[in-house]
């Protein structure tokens, strides 16, 4: 019976010795592995950069970052300048409704109309059509469109010397600036254009090219026009064939200038002035008046000889 405890006692002591050796064993392996783990951070934490790597890296992504931020304000502005060119590559088609003579009960009418079409224009009116409708000039002008001076008088006798065409001309001035409140612009329109047949008859053929020359000296510009609507002819009173006289001297036209007469009889005028309008817009002319008018646009008039129209006979 000794023997046999003696058996199982030796056995036991066996298995725990076993069980104790595995165990052993594996918390060597364990270390081993640990071990190892700690060997490769080590190895890591050599890779690492210095504070002074650190520092020097830091300092190249700075200037990385700015100079992505000059390339894309440069890429910005390249992209403005392209869109800007090709606005300026497109052709744009420009047209200055004009206007003389008035004011009258009809300025009235055609305010109404541009109004309604939301269009400005540019009217070159009469001393004494001024001093007579005073309230339809600022009417006018408060409505966004520009005034200018078409003489005092509207007399072709102001062609017989030049103290006569200026003490008119300084006339129209006074008016416009007892009525407006500023003085008037040196931009104007001659009774009949700078190349009137009525100039020669009282001045001869030498007084309008000499009076252009002084005035440009003088630092005027005068306007004339490359599309008339024929409302101061035989066809003032059929609207049809003065829209078809338009739209004829408008065809192949990019920069037009185009004359109609705002006085009393001239209903026609108010008749067709919305078709007229709504051809231009349709053909996707801008409008513009001289109120705004640039320096780009009088030296295009003045090539056209729309502008300072130099008169030679």
């Amino acid at each position: 019976m000794k023997q046999k405890f003696l058996g199982i006692l030796f056995l036991t002591a066996i298995f725990i010795f076993t069980a104790y050796y595995i165990g052993l064993n594996q918390s060597s392996r364990q270390l081993e592995l640990l071990n190892e783990k700690l060997t490769i951070l080590e190895q890591q934490m050599n890779n690492l950069p210095n504070e002074n790597e650190l520092e020097e890296k830091e300092q190249q992504v700075a200037e990385l970052e700015t100079q992505i931020k000059t390339l894309n304000d440069k890429i910005q502005q390249l992209e403005s300048e392209l869109s800007r060119l090709a606005v300026e590559k497109k052709p744009t088609k420009k047209v200055f409704l004009t206007f003389d003579d008035g004011p009258s009960p009809l300025t009235k009418d055609i305010l109404a109309i541009l109004n309604k079409k939301n269009v400005q224009a540019t009217f070159f009116t009469i001393g004494t059509m001024m001093e007579q409708y005073p309230e339809i000039v600022k009417q006018t002008y408060e409505n966004g469109h520009m005034v200018l001076p078409h003489s005092y008088s509207h007399n072709y006798s102001i062609y017989s010397t030049f103290d006569m065409f200026y003490k008119d001309l300084a006339k129209v001035e006074t008016v416009y600036e007892d009525i407006l409140g500023f003085k008037s612009p040196t931009i104007f329109r001659f009774p009949g254009g700078s190349s009137n047949p009525s100039s020669i008859k009282f001045g001869g053929k030498q007084f309008m090219p000499s009076l252009t020359s002084d005035l440009r000296a003088r630092g005027y510009t005068y306007i004339d026009w490359n599309v008339i609507s024929g409302d101061a002819t035989k066809i003032s009173k059929k609207p049809n064939k003065m829209l078809e006289q338009v739209i004829k001297g408008s065809q192949n036209n990019n920069f037009i200038v185009a004359l109609f007469h705002d006085i009393a009889p001239n209903k026609a005028t108010a008749q067709l002035l919305p078709e007229i309008i709504d051809y231009y817009q349709k053909q996707d002319y801008t409008f513009r008046t001289f109120r705004d008018v640039t320096s780009e646009e009088i030296e295009e008039m003045m090539k056209r000889g729309i502008a300072n129209k130099t008169i030679s006979y």
